[in-house]
């Protein structure tokens, strides 16, 4: 957690220049959350996807070719599995931090970013009872990177891959491998 926070100071005090002139802008997100873990395939039962929602507040600049992001957004992620007790739903705050390059174009303008993420658990159960205590943390690291359009001077559009760099450490695990969670997010902002 320590290190994860010294992290994104350094972070932000690289990005500060840029915040300095940059204008800023507040916006809702939602959409739709993919989650997965990697190296499913050891882990017992018939296992999918984990279709779920992610939903927050963003704060970034709104203008100029760079940029930058830091969002609070609450995602659910994990695995499902028509077996009894081997689903993993995993609910996070997400707090990513990141740099965008934005092609300032009137009307459409595309862009791209990318940044380190530090989620904070919030539940985690196997679909009807809370995960077993295994040594896992309860706070998870994360790279994101993402590219959408913002249409206007409101309305953004994105998809955004989050890449776990923080071992699970699940009980149903059958071999010594490392299992972090994967996540394809579909996002729709409004600017305030």
């Amino acid at each position: 957690m320590k290190r994860s926070i010294a992290y994104m100071a350094i972070v932000g005090l690289v990005l500060s220049p840029a915040m300095a002139h940059a204008q800023l802008g507040f916006a809702i997100k939602g959409g739709g959350s993919f989650g997965n873990v990697s190296n499913r395939g050891v882990l017992p039962g018939n296992l999918s996807t984990r279709t779920g929602f992610a939903a927050g507040l963003a704060l970034g600049s709104s203008s100029g070719v760079i940029g930058f992001g830091l969002e609070a957004l609450y995602a659910q992620r994990g695995v499902q599995s028509a077996t009894a007790g081997d689903s993993r739903n995993l609910d996070y705050i997400d707090v990513p931090l990141y740099l965008r390059l934005m092609v300032p174009t009137p009307g459409i303008a595309p862009y791209a970013y990318a940044g380190p993420q530090v989620s904070f658990e919030l539940r985690c159960s196997d679909g009807s009872n809370p995960c077993p205590t295994t040594g896992r943390s309860k706070t998870s690291t994360a790279a994101v990177i993402g590219g959408g359009v913002r249409v206007g001077e409101r309305f953004t559009f994105e998809g955004r891959y989050v890449y776990g760099l923080t071992d699970l450490k699940l009980n149903t695990v059958t071999s010594s491998s490392s299992y972090k969670t994967r996540s394809f997010l579909l996002l729709v902002g409004f600017g305030l």
